[in-house]
């Protein structure tokens, strides 16, 4: 936050059922519910945002919201808003939910967090390059068997094909921000995302992964503020 502009107020969430923040029931992690959930949590905290920023899974959330706010704009900072290609997109959301029928599956995973080597070899693979310290943090969340649940039974429910139907629908002024050294969301993906969406502009940023904002927050903050200031001296 402090990174940002001083006349910028941040929310930071958990997703349900990630992190520090349980959730309720195991039929609520789909896109869908997950987007009422945290306009319910708007409403609770009497949140009236100007801008959504989401990274990855968080882009298409902040989509799905945007079709009930009224926003100034979204931010998808390296957005996942494509599937996976040819039999990758058929079979990985089938072992998604195979893993979630299996109530040993979240305790075996996040056994195998106990392994540092392990955690730093999945982060490498997005690309980005951790602190030690990060890497601690990561290793601690992927140990947490609460916190795989969720991220288990949040792959077995996510479905994009209505949000990716309606793309040229959307007419939130949207930022589309990818990383040069992503291999979780290559930059092509993203930028014909950004072509097929109105009012969109589209960035990359070179060096970076898929953790760009924990890799340089700087940067990515000095993003932020441009387009919010750009958005709120709109007419």
């Amino acid at each position: 936050m402090a990174l940002l502009q001083d006349n910028i107020a941040a929310t930071l969430v958990d997703l349900p059922g990630h992190g520090l923040t349980k959730i309720s029931t195991g039929q609520r992690s789909s896109l869908t519910y997950m987007a009422q959930d945290l306009l319910t949590l708007c409403q609770a905290l009497q949140l009236q945002p100007d801008f959504i920023v989401g990274h990855s899974a968080g882009a298409a959330l902040a989509l799905e919201m945007s079709k009930s706010l009224a926003l100034r704009g979204v931010v998808g900072l390296n957005p996942a808003l494509s599937k996976f290609p040819g039999l990758a997109g058929v079979m990985f959301p089938m072992m998604a939910k195979m893993m979630a029928l299996n109530p040993l599956t979240p305790r075996y995973l996040a056994g195998l967090a106990k392994s540092k080597s392990r955690v730093r070899q999945i982060l490498s693979g997005t690309g980005s390059d951790l602190t030690e310290d990060q890497i601690n943090l990561y290793q601690k969340l992927f140990s947490d068997k609460a916190h795989v649940k969720g991220t288990i039974l949040m792959m077995s429910q996510w479905n994009l094909d209505r949000l990716l139907a309606q793309l040229d629908a959307v007419d939130t002024p949207c930022l589309l921000i990818a990383s040069t050294r992503d291999r979780t969301v290559p930059c092509a993906d993203v930028k014909a995302t950004a072509e097929r969406m109105n009012n969109t502009a589209y960035h990359e940023v070179n060096g970076l992964g898929h953790l760009a904002h924990e890799e340089n927050p700087q940067k990515i903050a000095g993003l932020l503020s441009a387009f919010f200031q750009e958005k709120r001296a709109a007419p």
